[in-house]
């Protein structure tokens, strides 16, 4: 098989044990490894515990977008640090672990290769020489050659397969060097930086309080894929029934809020403008567009797990007059309404098939 192997390590784990009180430590590392569990989606999966690490792989479907397997992985340590700031937020314990919980950090290691399975006393196992590899890179020179303490690497295997050479350019290049390996080269990330941009974000979406139009389709494929499918370029293109779409990127290499799509429609190939206004990675994303007679409209699309799969829930708010900003009113108004609700529950209809034949190929890779 081949696929990527994720290994998410809590730093700080032995000095946190040593100088703790052994019960509430415990009870503090397992609550940070059930969030960082509790945060894996498909096509992530758990392989085995490892005492302060969670070790996973992930075969990913054909074509996936490498945004959006980075994301997955960094919404580990969002998971993590998220518990984090809660336990010292609500703990009032004078204990030392409880006082030494800020002591703990997050490393997480991202490498790509081939791996066997077997099964061994009732459990699969993961082996192989890239196996191998993804362990030796948690032991590493990164925080003293960089000064990064929570970090995700991700190796040049990875960084090829996935095809992010554009998002990790800003990045810090590393190199490490291994007894019978040679030099790995990869990319480092600051996860807390990553974590500060989520929480610095407001979030700009349509609720279902306010929306004019309720809109929804069921995939019986994992969260992961269905988002892929909303913000990939190419696939968007197909389940909206445009002829092209180009889409314009952050300067992070990334489709974020301020991208937009430029999808070409209709035998004259009219070029319709969809421009991010926010997003959260596998959660929702909110896109506005202009609609013809002088209309814009603006729309958050939900990717919601579901106990067989994920709803897609797209909420529409009221059209609005482009140039003044006011709700529009009309008869236009009721012609664009039924044009809508018609299209986009086709589209979503679509999506939720190309979802559920991305995710077979998981089963079949």
């Amino acid at each position: 098989m081949r696929g990527h192997l994720i290994i998410a390590d809590i730093s700080g784990y032995t000095r946190f044990l040593t100088e703790s009180e052994l019960e509430h430590a415990n009870g503090i590392i397992g609550e940070l490894l059930n969030a960082i569990v509790g945060a894996i989606q498909a096509p992530l999966t758990v392989s085995r515990i490892e005492g302060d690490a969670v070790f996973m792989y992930g075969v990913m479907p054909d074509g996936m977008s490498g945004q959006t397997v980075l994301e997955s992985v960094e919404l580990l340590y969002c998971a993590f640090a998220g518990s984090l700031e809660t336990m010292v937020l609500n703990t009032t314990c004078q204990c030392n672990a409880c006082a030494n919980i800020n002591s703990l950090g997050l490393k997480i290691v991202m490498h790509c290769g081939e791996f066997a399975m077997t099964t061994v006393g009732g459990q699969d196992t993961l082996s192989g020489a890239d196996v191998v590899m993804a362990h030796r890179l948690t032991k590493n020179t990164i925080t003293e050659r960089t000064g990064i303490a929570d970090y995700m690497i991700v190796t040049q295997a990875c960084v090829d397969d996935l095809d992010v050479h554009n998002i990790v350019a800003g990045w810090v290049e590393h190199t490490e060097e291994y007894e019978h390996v040679g030099e790995v080269k990869g990319y480092v990330s600051s996860l807390p930086d990553v974590w500060a941009f989520m929480r610095q974000q407001n979030e700009n979406k349509v609720m279902q309080r306010e929306a004019w139009l309720t809109i929804s389709a069921h995939s019986a494929a994992p969260p992961a894929v269905v988002w892929d499918h909303l913000i990939d370029p190419v696939k968007r293109t197909a389940w909206l029934g445009a002829n092209d779409n180009s889409i314009v990127a952050d300067p992070r290499g990334r489709i974020g809020p301020g991208a937009e799509f430029h999808c070409a429609h209709g035998e004259d190939n009219e070029i319709l403008v969809f421009t991010v206004l926010d997003m959260k990675a596998v959660d929702y994303i909110t896109i506005v567009i202009p609609m013809g007679d002088g209309l814009g409209l603006r729309y958050t699309d939900y990717v919601i797990p579901s106990g067989t799969g994920t709803r897609i829930v797209s909420y529409l708010a009221p059209l609005f007059m482009t140039e003044t900003g006011e709700d529009a009113s009309g008869e236009v108004v009721v012609d664009m309404e039924s044009y809508l609700r018609d299209t986009y529950t086709q589209n979503l209809q679509d999506l939720a098939q190309m979802a559920d034949e991305a995710a077979a190929s998981m089963v079949t890779a």
